[in-house]
Parts: structure tokens; sequence; C-alpha cells
């Protein structure tokens, strides 16, 4: 640990520990630090409400697309989903409930955006404008989840359109379909449950496909009384099931993938399934189906779960346009071809930047020491972290999603695993009196290394990934999106990383007379043991 002397009376901070964004990330991060005794935290929301994703996206059909037992944390169960595939506002509930039941909602500031984070060197903390406003922090938690914020639409004419615009992740729902000619661009994740849910109502649809996306069987049913009944008098089964639900999912979104070299055998058979068996039963006219069906492998692409999507396209009503958009029209869509539809309502789901879009940080900017700006760095370097969880050059800060992130097959796994990792730093921070904690070089450049040898041997590096489109990729064409090791892995690993591969600074300056140094996390009560959590 090293020691550099500080003739200057140390700044206090506003804040020991700032959370940026009130989504499941940043309240499931704020529930591990008060587990841990920490109590001075505040998250900054730059919404009116909590719930990032799931206050966001109210669109027809919104859900989950994984289990709703393992969509939850580990000691935060609920008993009584009323589905296996929980539909969206029940997942806002429990977020809700989450952010009472630990108390958290205290510490939300809500209508509070952070437009810019740099780190001040000399006092050593963070400078964050805040809704036009500084504020100062000691450390700062980046919780703002892989998707920052919808990726803005670059078709030409989308100005000119004189119909009315939805957009997935803020649907108004004062707009009626009934009757209207509509359009969708897109086909991912939110296009495959808002196409099945608006198809009897409109008059007519046309779904703009890019890419095809691979979907599979959805075994969605209502949750047996007699089974939340069980969970609620035995936690220890629902336990039992959340831990087999989120592996099964492991196993199916990442586990092939990632094993890609001695899999791949298993990957062709279970694409050979869908093409031969389930499309066919699904999609009766063969060129629409050929359309529909991906020619890239399972897994390229995060696929869909929907046991309507693909029936939807039997529908008189509802046309697949897999001809590329030339331009929006003010009535209407023309495609390269010449043929312009006309439509009422245009919606868009055409997707998201991605945590590693320098783009993201242009808007907001990120700069730590030594000049170190993100947005500059994700533009002209390959994306690299120490466990997904820190950089060199951002001292003092940690993000629960960056690079090589992805845990598991759901994203409380993920926030429990970094909030673990967390932790265990600012409680050696404080064991070591210590004023700047940065994970090294070195150790970052490893861990990283490991992440880009293992996904050599995966199907984003040696399957046939080239049409799928895929957001797993970044502009460098790295696969930074996944973590490439089992969720097991990875929660052993953040209680078991050496602590040294971060190096911990004492910034001395002796205290005026009759006065107190400046106070390091913990040193005046900071951590206090929460009783009862």
């Amino acid at each position: 640990m090293s020691v550099t002397n500080r003739a200057d009376k140390p700044e206090r901070p506003d804040h020991e520990v700032v959370i940026i964004g009130a989504g499941l990330s940043g309240i499931g991060a704020a529930i591990a630090l008060r587990r841990a005794g920490i109590h001075d935290v505040v998250l900054f929301e730059r919404a009116s409400d909590i719930g990032g994703t799931w206050r966001d996206n109210t669109y027809p059909g919104v859900g989950v697309d994984v289990p709703a037992q393992g969509y939850q944390f580990s000691y935060a169960l609920k008993p009584d989903w009323s589905r296996v595939f929980a539909k969206g506002a029940e997942v806002k509930s429990y977020v809700d409930d989450c952010a009472d039941r630990y108390d958290i909602r205290r510490l939300v500031r809500l209508n509070s955006e952070v437009t810019a984070r740099a780190w001040d060197d000399d006092q050593s903390l963070w400078r964050l404008t805040v809704a036009d406003r500084p504020v100062t922090a000691r450390f700062v938690i980046s919780a703002i989840g892989p998707f920052i914020e919808p990726k803005p639409p670059t078709i030409e004419g989308i100005g000119d359109f004189e119909g009315t615009i939805l957009r997935s992740t803020s649907w108004d729902h004062r707009v009626g379909l009934f009757g209207k000619r509509v359009a969708i661009i897109g086909t991912g994740a939110s296009a495959v449950q808002i196409i099945p849910e608006i198809a009897d109502a409109v008059a007519h649809l046309d779904v703009y496909q890019r890419t095809p996306i691979w979907v599979t069987p959805k075994p969605d049913m209502t949750t047996p009384a007699l089974a939340s009944a069980l969970f609620r008098t035995v936690p220890p089964v629902q336990s039992l099931v959340r831990n087999s639900a989120a592996r099964m999912m492991e196993i199916l979104l990442i586990g092939v993938a990632v094993n890609h070299e001695t899999l791949a055998t298993v990957n062709h058979g279970a694409t050979r399934v869908l093409r031969e068996f389930w499309y066919r039963t699904q999609v009766r006219d063969a060129d629409t189906r050929r359309k529909l069906t991906p020619d890239y492998d399972f897994g390229c692409k995060r696929p869909a779960t929907s046991n309507t999507y693909l029936r939807t396209f039997n529908r008189s009503n509802v046309e697949l346009v897999a001809d590329p958009i030339k331009r929006i029209t003010a009535h209407g869509v023309e495609t390269v071809s010449g043929i312009e539809r006309e439509v009422d309502v245009l919606i868009l789901a055409t997707g998201f930047r991605t945590a590693t879009d320098p783009a993201a940080y242009r808007r907001t900017p990120v700069r730590g020491r030594d000049g170190f700006d993100l947005a500059t760095f994700y533009a002209e370097h390959r994306a690299r972290s120490y466990e997904s969880v820190s950089m060199p050059g951002l001292p003092n800060y940690f993000t629960i999603f960056g690079p090589y992130g992805w845990v598991g097959g759901t994203w409380h796994d993920l926030v429990e695993t970094a909030s673990n990792h967390i932790v265990r730093v600012l409680e050696e921070f404080r064991r070591r009196g210590a004023d700047v904690v940065e994970v090294r070089e070195e150790a970052a450049d490893r861990w990283t290394e490991f992440a880009r040898e293992r996904m050599s041997h995966s199907v984003w590096a040696l399957g046939s990934c080239a049409t799928a489109n895929s957001y797993y990729y970044d502009h460098h064409g790295d696969t930074t999106y996944i973590r490439p090791t089992s969720a097991r892995e990875a929660w052993h690993a953040s209680r078991t990383f050496a602590l040294d591969d971060y190096e911990f600074r004492v910034v001395s300056a002796a205290p005026a007379p009759g006065e107190v140094a400046n106070d390091s996390l913990g040193q005046t009560g900071s951590f206090h043991r929460l009783q009862g959590a």
C-alpha cells in the first residue's frame, strides 16, 4: 500500500458512496452495501420513479424472457409469482417491494441525472454534476445496466412521418391501435412480445425485419396455488427451484455457446430441431418461414421465447417485410425495392446503446486519473476490465455491469456477484485506512486476457455468426457482453480474488491542532452493522 503526502486540508465529500441508477442493479448494490453496514449511500436516478427497465418498458406483452423463479435475488424470494414467465407490472412490483423491504427508497434521489463524472486526484474524490448541481463522493458505483439508452434511429426521413410514432421504451398508452394500419421496425426481444399482442387489434401490421431471431418454445403457465403455498411455508424449496431455474437458463443461453468448441454438435442439433420441427409447425407459408429462420448458429444473438410470435405471421393482416428500408415518408415506409406501404402508426423497436458504446459517454462524460476519458478509451482501445467490476484509470469507481460482465442466465446473479466484489474491496479499503483504491494495470490485463482466451472457444469466435447483427459484439468485434465463466465460477471469484490486485493508497495530511483528519470510509462509523438485514 503506497503513501503520498497532501499538505492542504482534505475536502470532505458529500457522500461516501454514490450509486448511479435505481433499477435492479442500483437497488441490489444498495442492499448489499447496507447489509455490509455501509450507510452513507445515495442513489441518483434520472427518471421520476425507480425500476429501470421495468419502469420504462410498459409496451403490450412486456414480461420476463426467463422463468420468474430465477429472476429474483437469492435473499428476496417472492413465493407467489403469478406465472412461470411473469409480466412486466408484476416484476416492477417486485422491484418496488425490494426497495421498500430493505429501506432503499429513502436513499434515492429522483429526477437527478448524473451528466458528468470527474476524478479529483488532489482531493481523492469524485466530482459529479447531478441535475446541474455539483456533488462530491468518495466512491462511485455505476449501476446503469447493459442498455444505457435507446439507440436513435438513423433511417432517412424519420422526421417527415406525419402519423404517430411509438417507442418500445416509452409506450404511450393513450394511443389506440384498433383498426389502424401499423408498422413495427425491429424484430428483437421487445418486438417479439409486442407483435402477437397487437395483431388482433390492428387493421394491418407490417413487420420490418433486418435480422431474423431464433425463437424457442415458451413453457409458460400459471403458478399452482399449492406451489406458492409450499414456497411460502418451506423457503429452502423455493431456493432450490430458484437456483435450478437460473442454472437451466445459464446452460441454454450461455453454457453451450461459451463451450462451442466441445459442444458444437449440441448447438447444431438444437438448431436443426428448431428449423426442421418448431418453425415448420408454427409458420405455414414456406417463403415466410424461410425469411423468419436465421442462417446463423443458435446463440450468436440472444434468442427469444414465445409460443405466439411465429404463429402471428399466419394471420392475413400481418405481413413480414424483409426488404431493407430506404426511407420513411410522410405517410409510410418505402423499401429499397421502391414499394411504399402506408401506415397510421409507426412503432420503433430498434435497440439500445450498450455499455461499451463511446457515444453514451460523450453525452455524460466519465473522466478519471491523468486525463483518462472513458468515451475515448472505448473508441480507441479494446474494452477491458477486472472481473467486469473495475478498470484502471478510474480510482474509487466500480460498475455492476462492465466489459465481460453478463453472468449466468439471470440479471440478479450478476448484481449479487458484482456487489460481493465491491463490498469486499470497500471492507479492505477500511481495514487499510486508505483514501484511494484502484485496480492494477497488470491485474486488469491478466483477467481480460483470460476472458478473451475463454471466448476463443465460443460460438462467437468459432461459429457461424457473421449475419447475426448481435449486440454481444462491440464495435471492435470483441464479445465483451458475456462473461465466459459459469455463475458459480463468478460467485467464487467474487469472494476469492486477490485483494492485492488492487492498489490501496493513503494520502497523508497532518490535521491542524484540534482538528480530526479527513474521514475515510469506516473511520468515523460509516460502516455500521445493519441490524436485521
